[in-house]
């Protein structure tokens, strides 16, 4: 409990908050149309080479492309060249050592970095070229995918120079994948529960 009134103190989630840009509508309904474009684009070229892309798939990719043109708007687009400029590499950063303001700021960007990728992670999950493996190959591709985007994300920050450069930061998102996909697991089988026990009824 005191943990949680530390992180999430008004005065740390401010701080911590305004590391995050701030959504534009208009950006927002342009990234958003970007990306759905690229999903039908991949259905068309799918369709090309006679593979059948099954209409939750379609669904889930616009709904990807919608969540991923937030993440872009918060970590790279809504900030300016070179505002932030930096690399930290040690993953620890701040997480260890005496409390203070600055100790309880780093938790709380882990944690919101954690949150920024959880949605990513459920939806990842959502694909049929995921769910339809097995647990341990589910777990590893949503962690190897979360990495990937998130260290294309921090590569951006380190040429454009909107953002520092920390592999803390590809961690906790990576962990939130994680944390989307265990939330996406257990909702299917209660889903699965549930409907069991209205059948046998």
């Amino acid at each position: 409990m005191y943990i949680f009134k530390k992180v999430f103190s008004q005065r740390t989630m401010s701080l911590a908050l305004e590391q995050f840009g701030t959504l534009s509508l208009r950006d927002f309904i342009l990234y958003s149309i970007i990306g759905v474009m690229i999903v039908i684009l991949v259905v068309l070229v799918r369709k090309l080479f006679n593979k059948e892309t099954e209409l939750s798939d379609i669904l889930t990719g616009i709904i990807m492309a919608v969540y991923v043109s937030i993440i872009l708007q918060l970590t790279l687009v809504c900030r300016s060249d070179n505002s932030r400029i930096g690399i930290e590499l040690d993953i620890f950063h701040g997480l260890v050592g005496p409390e203070n303001d600055f100790h309880w700021l780093m938790i709380a960007y882990v944690v919101l970095n954690c949150m920024l990728f959880i949605s990513f992670g459920f939806v990842l999950s959502l694909f049929s070229f995921l769910n339809e493996r097995r647990y341990v190959i589910q777990v590893a591709l949503v962690m190897l995918i979360s990495l990937i985007v998130s260290l294309s994300i921090e590569t951006t920050q380190l040429i454009t120079g909107r953002g520092y450069y920390e592999t803390q930061d590809m961690v906790s998102n990576a962990l939130g994948g994680i944390i989307g996909w265990l939330v996406y697991v257990v909702l299917i089988h209660l889903i699965k529960v549930v409907s069991e026990r209205i059948v046998d009824r």
